[in-house]
């Protein structure tokens, strides 16, 4: 009974192993960043998928369907859903002709790695091109972000802004490294004998994923009138690669709550003008890499296949030790 048993156990063991394995499907062409893609022609309502690899967590991923003949629609995803369609979760582009899309890496889905790219031969008599197959090139590029707060850069020059009193204004950094010590700084006249009538200690505020972030959110904070930068140290366990979003909040004292000007930070200083800059220093030994933090891939195939072979492990290793 005992060779039976062992011979049953090994073969579990490796069925377990290789299930664990993702191999990569043979319709993804696999497209290199700044290179254009051959001519594909694609019959009416069927695909043709791609996927590139991308690794630059401070850079847009910009993709280009070049329309030759037909109207190919195009979609891309991420994480689990690898065969993107018009009723998936996917960014996407169907204008007539050719399709530009940048997928920003400030949008809470970008994450670096696989993108996966669909293109669609859509056909029908509500467009122009009929039943005529889609023909077409596809390219994938990295280009430079772009977003609404102005950028501090490392180790540049300060950015000034002016604020209300309980107001706020906004700024982002990039970070593409994880080994390094970053230390955001923030300016402004705090001293009551030097500008009595315009000293203030504004609130600074930095956050991972918030793009406009408040005191009350989850950030990096001050919480200190001495201490005037907020610092993030490469071991730091919530520090990652990627961007970061700084806020600058009005911090005051109400007048029915300042009985001494010279020493509350009176709301009555407001307006006042800041300064904010980014210190950045490369940690050159003992530092580990870090991953830009990733989307949560939902399990996937591979997690489904090892929690049904555990199941049936547990059983059948039940049913050997009972026999």
């Amino acid at each position: 009974m005992f060779l039976p048993r062992l011979k049953l156990a090994i073969c579990l063991v490796v069925v377990l192993h290789v299930g664990t394995t993702f191999t990569a499907s043979p319709d993804h062409v696999v497209l290199t960043l700044e290179e254009e893609s051959e001519v594909y022609d694609v019959p009416c309502l069927e695909w043709q998928y791609f996927k590139v690899e991308f690794t630059e967590a401070c850079k847009d991923l910009e993709i280009l369907v070049s329309h030759q003949r037909g109207e190919p629609n195009l979609y891309v995803s991420r994480g689990a859903t690898k065969y993107p369609t018009e009723n998936s979760l996917a960014w996407s582009s169907y204008n007539w002709g050719s399709d530009r899309l940048a997928i920003s890496s400030w949008d809470p889905e970008f994450t670096v790695g696989t993108f996966y790219i669909g293109v669609h031969a859509y056909c029908g008599d509500d467009v122009d091109t009929g039943n005529t197959p889609a023909r077409f090139t596809v390219k994938a590029s990295s280009v430079e972000s772009s977003h609404f707060h102005d950028q501090i850069m490392p180790n540049g020059a300060a950015l000034t802004g002016q604020v209300e009193k309980n107001g706020y204004g906004y700024f982002r950094f990039c970070i593409p490294d994880s080994c390094v010590n970053i230390e955001v700084n923030l300016g402004n006249c705090n001293d009551p004998t030097s500008c009595p009538n315009s000293y203030a200690w504004p609130e600074l505020l930095v956050s991972r994923s918030i793009v406009v972030p408040t005191v009350n959110d989850q950030a990096w904070k001050l919480a200190d009138i001495n201490r005037r930068s907020v610092k993030i140290d490469h071991d730091d366990p919530e520090f990652y690669p990627g961007h970061y979003f700084v806020g600058v909040y009005g911090w005051c004292t109400a007048p029915d709550q300042c009985n001494d000007p010279s020493t509350c930070g009176p709301c009555d200083n407001y307006p006042i003008t800041y300064d904010v800059s980014l210190t950045l220093k490369v940690i050159t030994s003992g530092c580990k890499p870090k991953e830009p933090l990733g989307l949560c891939e939902g399990g996937g195939s591979a997690a489904v296949k090892v929690s049904v072979l555990v199941v049936v492990l547990t059983t059948l290793l039940t049913v050997i030790f009972m026999s």
